[in-house]
């Protein structure tokens, strides 16, 4: 089974735009390593079409890290990883119910000799990961991010194909290279 690299497919699909005074922080004083807290409140959001004009099922929004999911994939989502996922707020799009998720686990299975990896003078940043082999199917019903890759959202295989069962627009997926351990 295979692990994916996940991309919002912002361009073809578009994003939200809502009130960033009901989130508690702004994203960028978040270390993404730990849940974001909790809104505790319901977020009104309106939707800006992409070049598609045709509404997918998981959002960007600007404002926050990762996605704002309908029902439909968000069922699909928490049915295979429910662990996996911090509910940061609930919130309303034309009147349906949203979720504004975190991929909230982070899991050390890079292989660094066989990533690709751009190193700086003062830090390395990962830009592709490879992953231990030994973690294949430990890694199938997850959705997780790795370390070093804070925006870098990745589902194993069986999380793809709940996503792909349930007709879930706007994620593209990037499969991802396994190594040895």
């Amino acid at each position: 089974m295979n692990a994916y690299l996940v991309e919002l497919d912002v361009d073809e699909f578009g994003c939200l735009d809502g009130d960033e005074s009901l989130f508690p922080k702004a994203a960028s004083d978040h270390d993404w390593n730990t849940p974001y807290p909790s809104t505790g409140q319901t977020v009104p959001f309106t939707w800006e079409s992409g070049e598609g004009a045709v509404r997918p099922d998981v959002f960007w929004y600007p404002q926050m890290l990762d996605w704002v999911c309908n029902e439909r994939a968000y069922r699909a989502l928490a049915g295979c990883s429910a662990s996996d996922l911090n509910v940061i707020s609930t919130g309303v799009l034309d009147g349906e119910p949203v979720y504004v998720v975190q991929a909230s686990s982070v899991l050390d299975v890079v292989v660094r000799e066989a990533s690709v990896i751009d190193i700086y003078e003062t830090y390395d940043a990962l830009r592709f990961p490879a992953f231990r082999r030994d973690m294949h199917e430990a890694l199938a019903s997850r959705v997780f991010r790795v370390p070093g890759g804070i925006t870098m959202v990745f589902v194993g295989g069986a999380v793809k194909e709940a996503l792909d069962e349930a007709g879930v627009k706007g994620f593209r997926y990037v499969k991802v290279d396994w190594a040895a351990a």
